[in-house]
């Protein structure tokens, strides 16, 4: 029996959880990680919440860990170079090219700097990712603290930029908010957005600690307000909002900005994720996907689910938009890999009277 006795506010996202109805309760693919992941958070030590002491949270987004290189090589030549990683730092380099850590995170840093010019976005430089939860891949360069998330959702805010008219006093409403890392660089970059975060118990209640940490109290309206909400009238300016999924219908016939998922749809079965887009559809001006193109595995050891939804699904879920920009999706460093590649896209409705 899982006990979640040291955090209250979670018992409670559980209790409301669990009295939802069945079409919000976890799908196949997070079902398989909801047992431990619960097991883990109630006994987290949330000063460590980015240390990778709890491998469990990597599987939403709290993976501030530091690249370590990994090769065949024999006992001896592996103990030297720990013994000389712990004296000198990570002076190994990664084949083929001879590049070092530090090499990969300040080009990682000049890939944010051209696409937030590209963007007209907040430049990175005037950003600096939080501290909180002991990251254990923080790194500073001229001045500003960073993370390797911390920069791959920057990218991806440049890339919204780019085609979403921000105006920075938006409303912007995300499913699977996961680790906040997205929200707080748009937070960062825009203080006066409003944000609506749904997600599951866990990761919810993880997800408000660590912006309620980087953004203080005031900055935030809690889960366990929201949680009485009949309506969306109560909705504050500039805040950060927090809703267990199962709240999702209180958008039905709700104006706002943006919709946003990163990879979380891909997690669901199809129908799941037609059925969250059928209550927003009507009442939003701008979406922004980054999924699985080919979908989730639907077979094999691990988590899966039961049918991958693909790229021509959304397509044709999000009938009544115009695709505005498709490409794939990129971290700060690399391409996105796994699941077959991911793409990144937005789109812009075509009701009469919205955004020309």
């Amino acid at each position: 029996m899982t006990t979640t006795e040291n955090h209250p506010r979670l018992v409670r996202l559980l209790q409301g959880y669990r009295a939802a109805p069945e079409e919000f309760h976890a799908t196949s693919y997070w079902a398989a990680y909801e047992g431990r992941l619960l097991e883990q958070v109630s006994s987290l030590d949330l000063s460590q919440l980015r240390s990778g002491k709890a491998q469990i949270l990597e599987t939403f987004g709290f993976n501030d860990l530091t690249y370590k290189y990994q090769s065949k090589q024999f006992f001896l030549e592996r103990w030297l170079l720990k013994a000389l990683t712990r004296t000198f730092g990570n002076i190994r380099e990664i084949l083929p090219y001879g590049i070092r850590l530090k090499d990969i995170r300040e080009m990682a840093v000049h890939h944010c700097q051209i696409a937030g010019q590209l963007a007209d976005a907040r430049p990175i430089e005037e950003l600096s990712a939080s501290d909180f939860g002991k990251p254990a891949d923080l790194f500073e360069y001229a001045g500003q603290k960073y993370t390797m998330p911390f920069l791959n959702n920057y990218v991806r805010y440049c890339f919204a930029k780019q085609h979403i008219p921000l105006t920075g006093r938006d409303v912007y409403v995300e499913l699977g908010t996961g680790s906040g890392y997205q929200v707080e660089v748009l937070k960062k970059s825009h203080p006066d957005m409003t944000f609506l975060c749904f997600d599951l118990p866990a990761q919810l209640f993880l997800c408000e600690e660590y912006l309620r940490n980087v953004f203080g109290d005031d900055a935030v309206v809690s889960a366990d307000e929201t949680s009485a909400w009949s309506n969306l009238a109560g909705v504050q300016p500039g805040k950060i909002h927090f809703f267990g999924n199962w709240k999702w219908p209180l958008l039905k016939g709700y104006e706002f900005d943006l919709f946003w998922n990163a990879a979380s749809f891909g997690e669901m079965e199809p129908e799941v994720v037609r059925s969250y887009l059928s209550c927003i559809k009507d009442s939003v001006d701008y979406v922004y996907l980054l999924q699985a193109r080919h979908g989730k595995q639907t077979s094999g050891t691990g988590s899966v689910v039961q049918k991958a939804t693909k790229f021509p699904d959304y397509e044709a879920m999000l009938d009544g938009f115009r695709l505005l920009a498709e490409q794939d999706a990129w971290h700060a460093h690399k391409k996105m890999s796994g699941s077959g590649g991911y793409f990144q896209a937005c789109w812009k409705t075509a009701r009469p009277g919205h955004p020309a």
